[in-house]
């Protein structure tokens, strides 16, 4: 929608510099520290869980005005290495914007510990309709994005209030600092962990802007490619963080419910990904615009994520508290990212980064799933219908070459 908008290349690749800044500064630490809350809560005594979920508040709200601070304070430094700007239109909104919004992610979360799934869908289809308005309604009466940010500022303010109704119904307002000093031990290698799937996403976007120069109109080009198919990502993430607290509830039954449900998204989402992959050339000018058809071929190889993205070895360690290793293995794949991603991108340019993204992800799963067969003894094949996963694996990968014909390289 942004692509049909008043807002051109350069303002679009803005709004993303803006989103993959955020990103940068508090994707890794949200995750680690919901990841933790998720398997430490089903293990906590009963009587214990409401001052969980009071402090679980307060310690993300203080996390979010420290990165507000920073941000605010280190605002040259920040823009200067991360995009190559000397400033960005809308920064200072899009700060607060962030400030606001990080502690809400608690709300799904808290849904999913009370086993409330359809308050979930209820309130993702209120939140991501609303956001949807607020990013382009602004937009598109020639507001721009400072019209949009303002918008988004009155949402989260809206998501936060509806948190804290949430806290006042379940939690209890009692200082609890040696449940949120067990909360942070569990889940410092988690954000570590986190930290280093961050990495990947900000070491593409740096690298597109150390070597373009901070050019808004290739970052755009960039971004708009350099995405899996958006719910398949959802999708998968969502069911690994749903069967945290199955496998630290009991591995013995956790393992064939993952390998169950599992396939459903193997049905979905690997025959939805092989058609996108053959129809993106002709659907990327159609659904954004001509300026963006170099972005098709990127999209592509980003498609190739989807097999490693579909085998849930991480949430399974995880759920067993084997964070160190997870984090270990995260080092060896950055290492390994770094490398390549400059390699490749001196010879190959923004197609480049992608093919190191894309390998750097499949190193990864490879070494997790060895890790958890050393670990526990656990076969891939245990949580893995491996009939299924290669036959859709294989048919992804021809699609790709297929559409290698067509494709126009960045």
């Amino acid at each position: 929608m942004l692509a049909k908008s008043p807002l051109g290349t350069s303002g679009i690749g803005a709004y993303e510099m803006l989103l993959y800044i955020g990103f940068t500064l508090t994707a890794f630490w949200i995750a680690g520290l919901m990841q933790g809350f998720l398997s430490l809560y089903p293990q906590m005594e009963a009587h214990r869980r409401p001052a969980f979920l009071f402090n679980a508040y307060l310690l993300m709200l203080a996390l979010s005005v420290l990165v507000f601070a920073i941000m605010w304070g280190a605002r040259q430094p920040l823009l200067t290495a991360l995009a190559g700007q000397a400033g960005l239109p809308a920064y200072e909104l899009f700060i607060l914007y962030l400030c606001l919004n990080a502690p809400t992610y608690l709300v799904e979360h808290i849904y999913l510990l009370q086993h409330r799934p359809k308050a979930i869908f209820r309130f993702g289809l209120w939140a991501f309709s609303l956001q949807l308005v607020a990013v382009l309604v602004p937009v598109f009466l020639g507001y721009g994005l400072h019209g949009a940010f303002l918008a988004l500022i009155a949402l989260a303010a809206g998501k936060h209030l509806w948190l804290l109704f949430l806290l006042r119904k379940w939690g209890a307002l009692v200082w609890a600092p040696a449940l949120v000093k067990q909360w942070v031990v569990l889940s410092f290698p988690l954000a570590l962990y986190a930290l280093m799937g961050v990495f990947h996403q900000s070491f593409d976007n740096w690298l597109v802007n150390f070597r373009y120069g901070g050019d808004e109109h290739l970052f755009a080009i960039f971004r708009y490619g350099a995405r899996e198919l958006p719910f398949a990502l959802a999708l998968a993430n969502a069911f690994g963080t749903a069967m945290l607290p199955e496998v630290a509830s009991g591995l013995e039954a956790a393992l064939p419910a993952i390998r169950e449900k599992s396939l459903k998204l193997f049905h979905l989402l690997f025959p939805l990904s092989i058609a996108m992959a053959l129809s993106s050339r002709w659907l990327f000018p159609l659904v954004f615009r001509h300026d963006f058809l170099d972005s098709a071929l990127l999209f592509n190889i980003f498609l190739l994520v989807t097999i490693s993205r579909l085998v849930f070895s991480r949430p399974i360690l995880v759920g067993l508290n084997a964070n160190n290793l997870v984090f270990y293995i995260s080092l060896v794949e950055m290492a390994f990212h770094l490398a390549l991603g400059f390699i490749l991108a001196h010879y190959l340019g923004l197609v480049g980064i992608a093919i190191a993204t894309v390998a750097a992800h499949s190193l990864e799963k490879v070494l997790l799933c060895w890790a958890l067969y050393r670990r526990f003894g656990v076969r891939v094949g245990q949580y893995t219908d491996m009939r299924w996963f290669l036959g859709y694996s294989l048919g992804l990968l021809a699609a790709f070459v297929l559409s290698l014909g067509w494709t126009t390289p960045g």
